[in-house]
């Protein structure tokens, strides 16, 4: 596939850019004919009713709640040849390495988010993605790929600029009523800064630092809207042990490094 033989796009400027906001887009990173690949194993996946962790009880799905939020699939690089295209992909990788500033970066998971249309739809609340990693210290970032156009009517991603510099904050139930992580902030006397919506063509990708505060409303289309991200580790973060969703937790020490074969390096030397 083309995708296998990208360059790279990140510059000075962008990591600049990165590391003072907590995220940047790149809105033609893959092309229509590219991503449509990608929308057909994803669509595979739901028509194989694929768990959303394999191996896990229940497939890993909790409630009808966090399924009205979105439809997630982790790891499907595992399961689908063409998937691991994009989720290994170097050139994507290699923007992970040089926005983080690490040596090099680990894949942690892919994980494929199909947010429903119609009246069902929840938003997605606001939250960081950090507490949900068994990582220690903060640094990891993911990559998002519109994998059909987005907007804010299907329920975009909407970042709030510099939120990562609160560092590390308390996880948020994403399909709770009323739970926020803006609002909180807000209740304890800081300041947050307006939401940017990045609104995009499929195939375009942002970047994001897992401690940026984003959100995704409601899908308010009779489609459904598709994404699919990848999630990076830098080479300074340990694994903090227990449960973990990418499957290598038992095999891998808590205060230790992440190296295990489910965890490659994707760009970068060791």
């Amino acid at each position: 596939m083309s995708v296998e033989n990208k360059t790279c796009p990140t510059t000075d400027d962008d990591v600049t850019f990165y590391q003072e906001h907590g995220f940047i887009q790149y809105p033609q990173f893959f092309s229509g004919s590219e991503v449509e690949e990608l929308r057909g194993a994803i669509d595979e996946a739901i028509e194989q009713n694929r768990e959303r962790i394999v191996g896990a009880p229940g497939g890993g799905r909790s409630s009808k709640e966090y399924e009205q939020v979105f439809n997630q699939m982790v790891n499907l690089w595992r399961d689908f040849p063409l998937v691991k295209c994009f989720a290994h992909n170097a050139a994507l990788a290699e923007s992970a390495r040089r926005l983080s500033g690490s040596r090099h970066v680990r894949i942690y998971h892919d994980h494929a988010m199909v947010k429903p249309g119609g009246e069902e739809s929840r938003a997605t609340n606001w939250h960081q993605d950090a507490p949900f990693w068994p990582m220690d210290s903060v640094g990891a970032l993911s990559a998002w790929i519109a994998v059909d156009d987005v907007c804010i009517e299907n329920g975009c991603l909407q970042f709030v600029p510099q939120s990562h510099k609160f560092g590390l904050q308390e996880g948020i139930a994403l399909a709770k009523e009323g739970d926020s992580i803006v609002d909180k902030m807000k209740a304890r006397g800081h300041t947050v800064q307006d939401p940017v919506a990045v609104e995009m063509a499929a195939g375009g990708v942002t970047f994001h630092h897992g401690c940026n505060f984003h959100f995704a409303g409601p899908n308010q289309t009779e489609n459904r809207r598709r994404a699919f991200a990848i999630i990076y580790i830098p080479d300074h973060i340990k694994f903090t042990g227990g449960s973990e969703a990418a499957g290598a937790g038992d095999e891998m020490k808590a205060g230790g490094p992440w190296d295990h074969p489910v965890h490659p390096i994707l760009a970068g030397n060791s």
